[in-house]
């Protein structure tokens, strides 16, 4: 059955944007893209509306309630589940989850690959690789030999896992951990980068200080997650086409919140965080190095998975991209850094539709991407309609 998406402001993510514009597609992908009104089995007035590309957040957690929490894989399961349903509520379409306690994200996408789910794709790491004792060794393979390090990769890659998380850092949400003090070394991810690579497996590197995000850049990684860039870092990862995930909603919330559980958490934070982090954005957009959305979401902790999406790219408006450009860092930007660019991530003909319809116009207020009224997976209406 094709539809159409009939007088909608379609931004396409690649920057253009078409007024009054007609989409139709099926589940075989978009068809057509026209300023014109178009035939098909089903029109939807949009008129008022605009259609984007389905958003991607690029970090997140799925299937946990925290990492101290101890979960069957059916309890996790669920919980995922549940997650991505919430997903497409809020406009999102894929998902990019770095670090689930039991794999459980891998047996998930394998049933929305199979069709069994109607749900957002999934790219899912399932373990991450840490040191032993090292930033959520609870989740984690840990590993403290280059020797040791590739071949946990190797586990994940038998797996099926799409992406290898590596700890270059401690973190905020572990407990006795230094958050800047540099972890996994520079030879133990080369190899798991290598062997990434020789297997098209993505990588992701947790880098809460600039010594292990520099650590992490010179071994090859595909993306730095949350660190506070300085320039000299910024070159460095322009220099290498290294991606940027800032996930700067989850270090907004340890500073404003006031729930006495999380207490411990904030101590660990410093106001000046998210000015660094603003610096980071701003210095970014001025060498060219790509911006993907991320939250860092996770339920059970202060960034609830889908929500927290909207939250993170109006940030980014604050700290210094436009709004379009806000927007391509979880469309065009997260589909590039996920290699999933020549199926997702723009409205083209001949990708998959992955839509998301709004109420209202986010180039003017950025919070319309919070009035998410229609969803589309893969040409399916999955939420609206």
């Amino acid at each position: 059955m094709t539809i159409v998406m009939q007088n909608a402001l379609v931004i396409d993510g690649t920057g253009a944007i078409v007024e009054n514009g007609s989409v139709k597609f099926s589940e075989e992908g978009i068809l057509e893209i026209s300023k014109e009104e178009l035939s098909g089995d089903s029109i939807i007035d949009a008129a008022g509306m605009t259609l984007i590309p389905g958003l991607i957040d690029s970090h997140v957690h799925l299937g946990m309630l925290g990492m101290d929490v101890d979960l069957k894989e059916a309890q996790s399961g669920a919980i995922i589940v549940e997650q991505l349903g919430r997903c497409l509520t809020h406009g999102i379409t894929t998902v990019r989850t770095l670090g689930t306690k039991n794999n459980c994200d891998i047996h998930i996408r394998d049933l929305i690959q199979a069709g069994i789910l109607k749900l957002p794709r999934v790219l899912a790491s399932g373990r991450g690789i840490s040191i032993t004792g090292g930033h959520a060794w609870m989740v984690n393979h840990e590993c403290d030999t280059p020797e040791e390090a590739l071949r946990a990769a190797r586990e994940q890659i038998k797996l099926g896992a799409d992406v290898i998380k590596l700890l270059a850092t401690g973190g905020m949400g572990t407990k006795g951990s230094i958050p800047n003090a540099p972890q996994l070394t520079e030879a133990q991810m080369r190899v798991v980068c290598e062997e990434a690579e020789r297997t098209r497996r993505l990588t992701s590197a947790h880098c809460t200080g600039l010594e292990g995000a520099k650590n992490a850049i010179r071994a090859g990684v595909r993306s730095i997650e949350h660190a506070q860039l300085d320039e000299e870092t910024v070159l460095m990862m322009k220099e290498r086409a290294t991606y940027y995930c800032p996930t700067i909603i989850t270090r907004y919330n340890i500073l404003h919140t006031n729930d006495p559980d999380y207490e411990w958490l904030r101590k660990k934070a410093d106001p000046g965080d998210l000015v660094r982090m603003g610096k980071a954005i701003r210095l970014c957009k001025k060498h060219g190095v790509k911006i993907c959305a991320s939250t860092d979401g996770a339920d059970g902790g202060l960034t609830r998975i889908g929500s927290s999406l909207a939250d993170e790219i109006g940030l980014y408006v604050r700290y210094g991209l436009t709004n379009m450009e806000a927007i391509q860092t979880a469309t065009k930007n997260g589909a590039e850094m996920c290699r999933i660019n020549d199926v997702t991530g723009t409205i083209e003909i001949g990708k998959e539709a992955d839509l998301a319809l709004l109420e209202g116009n986010p180039l003017e207020d950025i919070t319309a991407l919070k009035r998410v009224c229609m969803t589309v997976r893969n040409g399916e209406i999955l939420l609206g309609g």
